[in-house]
């Protein structure tokens, strides 16, 4: 099969995860796969499955291409390059499909070049952006920053991200931020911290990532340390989208791929999964101008000695509340309560459930038991 073919049909297999990889009038989708995998993984590529499995069953949809050894090596080859996931089950590796983010984007870090930066920027300003933003389920959430909140007492465990961490049993670990390394490559550097390797994982995560080699492990207390230098630097907090989150990204509004992409909609806060909004209490108000500049959605105005908040705008992240000298910014909880996905893997049934509905579902179980990739 000629490259480009090859290189489409990878495309169109990846366009099936639960945030799809559409097509583009530019290409600049198979230049980012022609980054990330040569012919030849480009069609092992094409047998692995949206669920994780044996390299063994992968190579049963190879075969007689290459052994179960060989097959093995490709993946693990591919995994090292950050464009498959590798998890063990009981024991044993199993290979499955990423999405281009949250996945093979940010496995990336500390091996990108300036032209893939490129391309990924442009992907995902563009196309990428339509497939991230538009599912009813988002990948991340938004949560407040600050464990002193008001509203703390009547916040959910999965909206109090140091009382996961507090909880949860790790290990944690910390790596680059992709969205600012990439900035830096491009010499357009972060204009609202000097903080790089604040991208934080738990659990699982943390030790895919550092198993990967772009991570290392830290403390409990090193990790709520850096939640608090994220308040301190007016960074948005956003978790992955369930009740146990095994990431936290520190967010600034000129990096962050997914805070700059939301931003260019009419209404960004529709993109987000997010409890609370931010109010000002006009009496106490001095229109200072703090809050607008720690804000990082442009949610926040200040005009003729009155400050507003646009709800259009505002993902309830709380940076503006935090260092208001007046406590006028306080936040409220919207009308609108989405409860996350219990794991991982429940969001990204959900994602797939909202994308294909119960027939498509029924076809994807089927052809699970049936062993044939999805």
């Amino acid at each position: 099969m000629p490259a480009e073919d090859v290189y489409r049909k990878l495309q169109q297999h990846l366009d099936r995860m639960p945030v799809g990889f559409p097509a583009t009038e530019s290409g600049v989708e198979i230049r980012i796969l022609k980054h990330l995998f040569t012919p030849d993984e480009a069609a092992i590529a094409l047998a692995v499955n949206v669920i994780p499995e044996p390299a063994s069953v992968v190579q049963r949809r190879l075969k007689p291409a290459m052994t179960v050894e060989e097959c093995s090596t490709a993946l693990d080859r591919m995994t090292d390059k950050g464009a498959i996931q590798k998890i063990s089950i009981k024991g044993q590796p199993h290979y499955g499909k990423l999405p281009f983010a949250i996945g093979m984007y940010e496995r990336q870090v500390d091996r990108l070049t300036p032209e893939f930066e490129r391309d990924a920027r442009e992907y995902l300003q563009g196309a990428f952006r339509e497939a991230f933003h538009t599912t009813k389920t988002t990948q991340m959430r938004t949560v407040p920053v600050n464990k002193t909140i008001e509203v703390e007492r009547s916040v959910a465990t999965y909206d109090d991200i140091r009382e996961h961490v507090r909880t949860t049993a790790g290990p944690f670990a910390k790596m680059n931020c992709i969205c600012r390394q990439g900035a830096d490559l491009l010499g357009e550097p972060c204009k609202q911290t000097k903080l790089r390797e604040n991208c934080l994982m738990m659990g699982m995560a943390a030790d895919i990532m550092v198993n990967h080699g772009v991570a290392h492990f830290i403390s409990r207390e090193e990790l709520l340390q850096l939640l608090d230098e994220a308040d301190k630097e007016g960074l948005v907090l956003q978790p992955e989208n369930t009740k146990s989150p095994l990431f936290v990204c520190c967010c600034c509004g000129c990096c962050c791929g997914v805070l700059n992409s939301a931003k260019k909609f009419p209404r960004p806060a529709d993109y987000f999964t997010a409890t609370f909004r931010a109010e000002v209490d006009q009496d106490a108000c001095q229109a200072c101008g703090t809050c607008e500049l720690r804000c990082q959605m442009d949610a926040i105005l200040t005009d003729d000695g009155k400050t507003r908040v646009d709800d259009s705008r505002c993902i309830g992240c709380a940076l503006c509340v935090t260092t208001c000298p007046s406590g006028a910014m306080r936040l409220k909880k919207r009308e609108a309560q989405k409860v996350p996905p219990n794991d991982t893997q429940a969001l990204y049934i959900k994602l797939l459930q909202e994308r294909y509905g119960p027939l498509g579902m029924a076809q994807l179980v089927g052809r699970k038991v049936l062993g044939m990739k999805f």
